[in-house]
């Protein structure tokens, strides 16, 4: 089997190549997988952000909505605040409404 040195550095060397692929492939493995985990992870990142997005944008078109109806809201509150100052602060008071009324009658 082993005439000389050289058949012994044979054996190590072919050894060696196998324990070095057997290597190799380990470390190819774990890199696929890792890449497989990463795509994965993005993949998962990608659609939370899609929801999100998604989400952000009904509230927006929802304050917008709501944001036109705000100022109809508040102009129409003004004009009722204003009306019940002017009838607050009218110098006809209810006797003068009243006479007002019984002259008309007459």
């Amino acid at each position: 089997m082993l005439e000389s040195s050289k058949d012994l550095l044979f054996i190590i060397l072919a050894v060696c190549a196998i324990a070095f692929t057997t290597f190799a492939c380990w470390l190819l493995y774990y890199l696929v997988a890792i890449v497989k985990d990463t795509y994965s992870m993005t993949k998962s990142l990608k659609k939370k952000v899609e929801l999100i997005d998604e989400i952000l944008k009904t509230i927006k078109e929802k304050i917008n909505s709501t944001a036109s109806y705000i100022g109809l809201i508040f102009s129409g509150l003004e004009k009722i605040v204003d009306y019940v100052q002017r009838r607050k602060t009218s110098p006809e008071s209810k006797s003068a409404k009243k006479t007002a009324k019984v002259k008309m009658e007459e």
